[in-house]
């Protein structure tokens, strides 16, 4: 059993590292964690967590749909939908491997530095391995809050040395966050950022005058983030203008705002009326598939335009339907729920709490993109081992 065990850490570990490295090899790791599950199923025919019955809806609904009205796009259908139940793979939830878990992120974040700074100085933009700004913003969003959880852990036992350097870190991590530019993984990260305050605050880990403080140092680098992006972003500016009166607030500014989000929400609000008035019953239900804008009818949106990137409300009922919808809001409500009714009793959950973070601050960025993301399979699976170690805490 216990070879079995240290088998799954190897491969998750292998998981994480190829998500930063090449997202082929990470797309092989999570095919191989889904054929490890299948066979797990085999075997016990059973499948447990917290996100269990949405994160099933939502697969269905994804391949289902895209199988019934566009099956040209089902291998991405399968990547964008079936991909995600690699949540169910079961990873040892123990102290040691989850304590590894958390410093492979770390070790990761820090080797990435000096790439992502040669890049920003090269090409004027941040970009890691694979991807571009927006996946800096993403991982170091992440990374950010890890390496303050891992801080605190350490501070709380006594290790004000390592601690401090943790601290740093995680001031790096933010300055690089900033420095990506996007507005998705920045909101993910601030709202999460408040959040733990709350969970510290009511755990007891911080008390009314720390709490406060953290609240005033979030607000001065909001602050500083916004008076840097708006000398440094288009958006923004744009935004500036439209504050002070040197532009008219209309559809050309809220569509240069918002990256051209309010044209393309137009046409995907047209696409659901449409659905209504012929009584598209299955498309309403399970929605159009993925991708499915390239079909579909667009009026003020990009001509090459795959999906209705405006607010998720509008982007997923096209594509998932009514059903696949509720199945996110439901990961919305469970996940969050989950992360504030977390008890804290000894100085090791601050350091397990880093799990949960890559799925929330996606959570919240993709509000204004989409729930998919290349590496959720990775963020999902992350949130279950945290899921686990808290709940089996609970119940001894």
């Amino acid at each position: 059993m216990a070879g079995k065990v240290n088998l799954k850490e190897i491969y998750l570990y292998l998981l994480i590292i190829s998500a930063f490295v090449s997202i082929s090899i990470f797309e092989v790791f999570v095919v191989i964690g889904i054929l490890w599950l299948f066979y797990d199923f085999s075997r016990e025919r059973k499948l447990s967590g917290g996100l269990k019955l949405p994160v099933l809806t939502f697969s269905f609904t994804t391949v289902i749909s895209t199988a019934l009205s566009f099956p040209k796009m089902i291998s991405k259908a399968v990547e964008e939908g079936l991909f995600q139940i690699l949540y169910f793979l079961k990873i040892n939830s123990n102290r040691e491997s989850i304590k590894r878990i958390i410093f492979t992120f770390l070790t990761i974040a820090v080797l990435l530095i000096p790439l992502v700074i040669y890049n920003y100085i090269t090409l004027e933009r941040t970009k890691p391995i694979w991807g571009g700004e927006f996946e800096v913003g993403q991982f170091y969003g992440m990374f950010t809050l890890i390496a303050f959880f891992v801080g605190l852990y350490f501070f709380k036992d006594k290790n004000k040395k390592i601690a401090s350097i943790l601290f740093i870190l995680s001031l790096i991590f933010f300055a690089i966050l900033i420095m990506s530019t996007k507005r998705s993984p920045i909101l993910g990260f601030l709202f999460i950022s408040y959040l733990t305050f709350l969970v510290m605050y009511k755990n007891r880990l911080v008390n009314r005058i720390t709490f406060w403080g953290l609240n005033l140092f979030l607000f001065i680098a909001v602050m500083s983030g916004y008076a840097y992006l708006s000398k440094t972003d288009p958006r923004f500016q744009t935004l500036n203008q439209v504050v002070t009166g040197k532009k008219p607030l209309n559809f050309q500014t809220l569509n240069k705002i918002s990256s051209a989000r309010v044209g393309i929400g137009i046409d995907g609000i047209n696409v659901i009326k449409t659905d209504i008035k012929e009584g598209r019953v299955v498309n309403l239900l399970i929605g159009h598939g993925v991708r499915s804008a390239i079909y579909l009818p667009k009026e003020h949106s990009p001509a090459k335009l795959q999906k209705y990137e405006s607010v998720f409300l509008i982007s997923e009922f096209i594509e998932k339907g009514l059903l696949g919808l509720i199945a996110i809001l439901a990961i919305f409500y469970l996940a969050f729920k989950t992360f504030l009714t977390v008890k804290i009793t000894d100085s090791f959950d601050i350091l397990a709490l880093g799990l949960f973070v890559p799925l929330l601050i996606h959570l919240i960025g993709s509000i204004f993109t989409f729930f998919w993301d290349a590496l959720l399979p990775m963020y999902l699976l992350l949130f279950k081992i945290g899921e686990v170690y808290f709940r089996s805490k609970s119940e001894t």
